[in-house]
């Protein structure tokens, strides 16, 4: 606790020089001081919390209103410990362009000693990039960024300064186009050779058209599936129908002959009667269940569609031909192909069902 206390006297004693240094931003406000003080103090507490990006963001804005050496060395130090390096020793020029004055207080002279010695500390940190690209057309200057930043022509063929971490290079050209993903750690120096490679023809994305071949070759009429499900279906609906209506009748005949309190059959014809209709009505019930998955085979089969005939092509947007119009060399046209068409009729005899029919 008597530490916390001190460290924050002499903070609070180092801001209050800056503030009252003579000649230093003689043309801030007392209110801008007082802002730059809170926000200095802010960022402090952030900064012992663990929250870095929070505490820079303070740090910056009181230097933003005092512009001293002192606000810029807790700004460096903030973005050295983001792992900023690179923005790091650009804050700590920005203090060296200011030179130091006679009347500077302690504390500014402080800040720049201990700005000298971090940037001493960052300098041999920071990691480098050897770009070399190959593939170029004779003549051609490859264009090269890093991180979606475009590289000076003359600073293209010298190792690049980044931070640590993740990068993402590329290089592009007439003659082709490269890209490479590369991680560096402080202090090192990573090669990253770019071989230019063609685009594909009409861009990177393939044409539309490619993945439309085989739709377009697909149509939606009735086919020997669809047929065959149609069938099918009107003979298990005929079948359903017939059996029954023929369990109706064996009901019927049963209802008569069995009597008793629980319609017990002791007739042979009830007995007889009461097993047919059971029969029938399970014949019935399948008749119509077959009729069921009939119509499901048709109606998928047209969603679905099927391959045209080899020649054929889907009728995608193509007007149909004038019927009237003859060839170019006066011959009558051929008359169209007739469409295929099913034509079933259901018959029904006494004790039997079925359908006939022409395709």
């Amino acid at each position: 606790m008597g530490s916390r206390r001190v460290r924050l006297l002499m903070a609070a004693g180092a801001v209050a020089s800056m503030l009252v240094a003579p000649g230093a931003n003689a043309q801030v406000s007392a209110a801008d001081r007082e802002t730059a003080r809170s926000m200095m103090q802010e960022g402090r507490d952030l900064r012992d919390k663990g929250d870095l990006k929070g505490a820079l963001q303070r740090f910056k804005t009181a230097d933003d209103i005092m512009h001293v050496p002192t606000t810029s060395l807790e700004v460096a130090r903030a973005e050295v410990a983001l792992g900023l390096l690179i923005e790091a020793l650009d804050t700590i020029a920005a203090i060296r362009k200011n030179p130091a004055q006679p009347d500077d207080p302690a504390p500014f002279k402080d800040a720049r000693v201990k700005a000298d010695e971090l940037d001493a500390q960052v300098e041999g940190k920071v990691p480098s990039l050897a770009i070399t690209v190959s593939g170029a057309a004779e003549g051609e200057t490859p264009a090269i960024s890093v991180d979606g930043v475009s590289l000076p022509a003359a600073a293209a063929a010298v190792p690049r300064k980044v931070n640590p971490g993740h990068h993402v290079v590329t290089a592009r050209a007439p003659s082709g186009q490269a890209k490479e993903e590369v991680d560096v750690a402080e202090g090192e120096k990573k090669d990253v050779p770019l071989i230019l490679a063609p685009e594909a023809a009409g861009g990177e994305n393939p044409p539309a058209e490619q993945g439309a071949e085989v739709p377009r070759n697909v149509v939606h009429t009735p086919g020997v599936l669809t047929y065959g499900g149609i069938v099918v279906g009107g003979i298990g609906l005929v079948a359903g129908a017939v059996t029954g209506i023929m369990t109706l009748s064996k009901a019927s005949t049963v209802k008569s002959t069995c009597k008793g309190p629980n319609n017990t059959c002791t007739d042979q014809t009830g007995i007889d009667a009461l097993n047919s209709g059971n029969s029938l009505a399970t014949v019935s019930t399948i008749g119509f269940a077959v009729a069921g998955a009939g119509a499901v085979v048709a109606i998928v089969s047209l969603i679905v569609g099927h391959k045209a005939p080899e020649g054929a092509s889907a009728p995608a947007n193509v007007p149909p031909a004038d019927p009237d119009a003859a060839p170019a060399g006066g011959d009558a046209a051929p008359p169209p192909a007739t469409e295929s068409h099913l034509h079933v009729t259901p018959w029904v005899s006494v004790g039997s069902a079925g359908l006939f029919g022409t395709f």
